[in-house]
């Protein structure tokens, strides 16, 4: 199966498992983006996501990751929950605090993505990642 085959079947895929928008490119340093994630960090921009400091080299550069990595799936997922209080005099709570926590239903379905990558293609290694 060539490229252009692989990536129409794991977009297919991807939009079949409930995300939003699937993108594929090269694993490699992502050079203008360590510049503005380095800018940013410099000015104090991340506030109190003192996190955010912390592997540099891992957050720009995929193959830190995954040593020998070709290729980053990229994956949109939209986790609206309309699922809210009715009581008006509750504390508000963000959206995205009802419901299951969306890192482990995205996971879930990256797991099973990953899963069907290495079934339609072959050996194939890879993590997954949400947030990152």
């Amino acid at each position: 199966m060539n490229t252009l085959k692989h990536t129409s079947i794991i977009k297919t895929e991807a939009l079949r498992l409930g995300f939003d928008y699937c993108g594929i490119s090269k694993a490699e340093r992502l050079d203008e983006d360590a510049r503005q994630l380095e800018k940013w960090l410099n000015k104090g921009l991340h506030g109190k996501m003192k996190y955010m400091e912390n592997y540099f080299d891992l957050r720009v550069d995929p193959t830190k990751l995954v040593p020998d990595a070709k290729s980053v799936i990229s994956l949109l997922y939209n986790y609206y929950n309309d699922d809210t209080s009715l009581d008006k005099i509750e504390p508000k709570i963000s959206k995205y605090a009802f419901g299951k926590d969306y890192h482990i239903i995205i996971k879930e379905k990256l797991f099973r993505l990953l899963e069907f990558i290495q079934d339609e293609i072959g050996e194939v290694q890879g993590r997954v990642f949400v947030d990152s």
